[in-house]
């Protein structure tokens, strides 16, 4: 997804930069950074003079059960999607407020329904949603707007390795409303517009990019 959306907003005429603790295949101009380490951060923001948008999309996801869970797995998710996220927005917040800038998290429809399999995943993109509902309200007279996006089951690597065979990915795309897998452009061309002109009346909200997932109550039984 994180790819799809530099290529999106590099489309339409943005200066992307690249966060990643892997080189990106594009040649966006990049920095080798691991979220959840503050100086590594601090340390590239140094080189970057103005920042108009962050768009926080780095995490991680898992199926595991609350008994199944260990000390370091809480420690590995919750230092990515909610830890990861919340120093990247705290330290270029200040270039997002000198630009009257726009903000975007990455979340999860998993993050306003219930998956039972994952309550650790489920808990951390909840906890996002609240943190883009905070943001927006406080820093609204600033300016800065504040938004996320709720993607539902988006064909990407990481959702692949959730699949033990093809019948399991199929059985995954059966039980969305639209009968089919998102792709990262679908992402991606959410991102694009919450952060164009074209959105400048709209903060702190949560948008499903799901395929219907969030709106079924049938999803997670």
């Amino acid at each position: 997804m994180g790819l799809a959306i530099a290529r999106k907003l590099y489309s339409v005429g943005m200066n992307v930069i690249v966060f990643d603790v892997q080189t990106p295949p594009d040649n966006f101009k990049f920095y080798q950074v691991d979220i959840r380490n503050d100086e590594q951060i601090k340390e590239a923001l140094l080189q970057i003079p103005n920042v108009n948008i962050l768009v926080n999309n780095a995490g991680v996801y898992f199926e595991k059960y609350l008994e199944d869970t260990t000390n370091d797995d809480i420690d590995k998710m919750v230092d990515i999607n909610i830890k990861g996220t919340y120093l990247m927005t705290r330290n270029v917040f200040p270039k997002i407020k000198a630009s009257c800038g726009s903000i975007v998290i990455i979340a999860s429809c998993l993050g306003v329904v219930p998956e039972l399999t994952s309550p650790l995943y489920c808990t951390t993109k909840a906890g996002l949603v609240m943190l883009t509902k905070c943001l927006a309200q406080q820093y609204a007279d600033c300016g800065v707007r504040v938004n996320c996006v709720l993607p539902g089951p988006i064909n990407t690597p990481l959702l692949q390795k959730s699949f033990s065979d093809r019948a399991a990915e199929k059985h995954c795309a059966e039980r969305i409303p639209l009968k089919r897998i998102g792709q990262p452009e679908d992402v991606a061309s959410m991102v694009a517009f919450l952060v164009s002109q074209e959105a400048s009346y709209i903060t702190g909200g949560a948008f499903p990019v799901d395929g219907g997932v969030s709106s079924s109550s049938m999803y997670s039984k």
